[in-house]
């Protein structure tokens, strides 16, 4: 499994030695519905996102529905449910909401479900969205494993960079060069598509976005 570095975004608050009961309690307080919480074996990260981050989410997550729908793909939305598994110790466990989240492959398995639940069998997201505003989500790449999360987007909003990673058997992650839920995108693609969103309204780029869907689906190097 990866050991990479973890790096806090400015603004985060981190608490340590926290018991795994203890995170669960406090992501359950209704109070604090509109904060971002990460956990990983006794550590405990809590932010509330900022709205350069959240456009960016929002942004990428509508790419997502509008190409599964354009290529007749069936899809669930998982969203920025929290997902968490519990381990051997009272500090041990992972849990972490992604920025946004979707099932294809497993999406029947949620059929009827009003909560998802790892620890009971239910799958993680088949596909995992991280937005970095001002630090890299590089160090987070350990907890998105330990949820057993097949693909992970990582973007960087100021820098512009996208990644699309896929996890192997080892249990780390592996640059891909298409994506495995929708093969026709690449990192560049969805670059592309969301520079057209530059300087326009979200629902005036959704109208390019229709347009650069299908224009993109009639390419013959992206139909292969």
């Amino acid at each position: 499994m990866s050991t990479a570095t973890r790096r806090e975004e400015p603004g985060t608050t981190v608490l340590r030695g926290v018991p795994y009961d203890v995170y669960v309690a406090l992501r359950r307080a209704r109070g604090n519905d509109h904060l971002r919480m990460t956990y990983y074996d006794g550590t405990l990260e809590i932010m509330s996102p900022e709205y350069r981050h959240e456009g960016a989410s929002s942004r990428l997550g509508l790419l997502v529905h509008l190409v599964a729908a354009a290529l007749g793909v069936d899809y669930e939305c998982g969203g920025g449910t929290t997902f968490r598994r519990a381990g051997a110790g009272p500090r041990k466990g992972r849990g972490k909401e992604p920025d946004a989240s979707f099932y294809f492959t497993n999406a029947p398995a949620l059929l009827g479900k009003e909560d998802i639940n790892l620890d009971a069998g239910d799958p993680p997201p088949d596909l995992w969205i991280e937005v970095g505003n001002r630090a890299s989500s590089q160090g987070k790449l350990p907890d998105y494993a330990a949820l057993g999360v097949p693909e992970v987007w990582r973007f960087r909003v100021r820098k512009k960079h996208l990644v699309f990673l896929g996890l192997t058997p080892e249990g780390t992650y592996q640059p891909m060069e298409r994506s495995r839920c929708l093969p026709i995108l690449t990192p560049a693609l969805v670059l592309e598509a969301l520079s057209l969103g530059d300087g326009v309204l979200t629902s005036q780029w959704q109208t390019r976005l229709r347009a650069w869907i299908a224009e993109t689906l009639q390419r013959p190097e992206e139909r292969t």
